[in-house]
C-alpha cells in the first residue's frame, strides 16, 4: 500500500528513515515501483501522473523477471508492460554498480521513447532514493551530469557507478560488439531483425545476463517462435 502523506512528510526530515527505504526500494524492485514509480498515463487527462497500482500481475512479471535471465512476454495494451521492464532495468541499473543495460526497439527514435520512461521515473524519485552505496557510505548518485541532469538522446549515464542503459534500434551489431548486463526488446514482433539480434544477445545469457523481450502479438514473427519453442520451424 501506498505510502500516506504523514509517513512521506517523516521521511522527508529523517535520515535513518530515508536510509531504510533506500534498502527496502534496493533489495525490492516491487516495493520500489508500487511506492516510488511515477508513470505518466496520456489517457488519463485528469490524474496523468501516478504511481505504479499494486496489481498482482505486476507482483507475477517482476517476479519471473528476477528468477529468469530470458523472459518472453507476449503482451496487450493498457497493462503498463513496457512501463513496467524499463523500470525494473532503470532499478537494476540504479542500484547496481557496473550494468550495461540495452533498450531495443525497431527504430532508435521508439528507443529513446523507451529512455524517456525510465528518465521520467528517475526524475520523479525523491533524492534521497539517487543515492550508492559504498564502503559503508552513502553518495550522491547523479544521471548525464555531463549535461546537468537534463535528457539525451537514447543514454542514461550513471558515471558514479559506472552504469549506463543505452536506446538502439533493431539488429544485432551493436549488442555483438559490447558486454551487455541486460537487454529489453520492445515491440519484439515487429523488429524484422530480431533474429539476428536475439542471436547477438546469446553471449549476455551466456554470461548471466538478462535478456527481456515482450511484443504484441503477429503471427508467424521471430517472436512467436520463441515464445512457443517453434526456433526449428525457422
Amino acid at each position: 500500500m501506498a505510502y500516506d502523506l504523514s509517513y512521506i512528510q517523516k521521511l522527508q526530515s529523517d535520515q535513518r528513515l530515508q536510509d531504510l527505504e533506500w534498502g527496502k526500494c534496493a533489495n525490492d524492485p516491487y516495493h520500489f515501483m508500487t511506492h516510488w514509480g511515477w508513470t505518466l498515463d496520456a489517457i488519463d487527462l485528469e490524474h496523468p501522473i501516478k504511481l505504479f497500482p499494486e496489481k498482482e500481475y505486476i507482483k507475477v512479471l517482476v517476479d519471473l523477471w528476477l528468477k529468469n535471465n530470458l523472459l518472453l512476454v507476449p503482451k496487450t495494451r493498457q497493462m503498463m508492460v513496457s512501463w513496467i521492464f524499463t523500470t525494473l532495468y532503470l532499478w537494476d541499473c540504479q542500484f547496481h554498480q557496473g550494468r550495461m543495460i540495452f533498450f531495443q526497439s525497431k527504430m532508435a527514435d521508439d528507443a529513446d521513447d523507451l529512455i524517456k520512461r525510465a528518465k521520467f521515473v528517475w526524475d520523479h524519485e525523491p533524492n534521497f532514493l539517487k543515492r550508492y552505496f559504498d564502503d559503508n557510505k552513502f553518495y550522491d548518485l547523479k544521471c548525464n551530469p555531463q549535461h546537468n541532469g537534463q535528457s539525451v538522446y537514447c543514454k542514461m549515464i550513471f558515471p558514479d557507478t559506472n552504469s549506463e542503459i543505452r536506446g538502439i534500434p533493431q539488429g544485432g551489431d551493436v549488442i555483438r560488439m559490447q558486454t551487455a548486463s541486460g537487454i529489453l526488446a520492445d515491440e519484439m514482433a515487429y523488429q524484422p531483425e530480431a533474429q539476428a539480434a536475439y542471436s547477438a544477445a546469446k553471449p549476455t545469457l551466456s554470461s548471466k545476463g538478462r535478456f527481456t523481450g515482450v511484443s504484441t502479438a503477429e503471427d508467424n514473427s521471430f517472436f512467436e517462435n520463441l515464445v512457443f519453442d517453434k526456433l526449428e520451424q525457422i
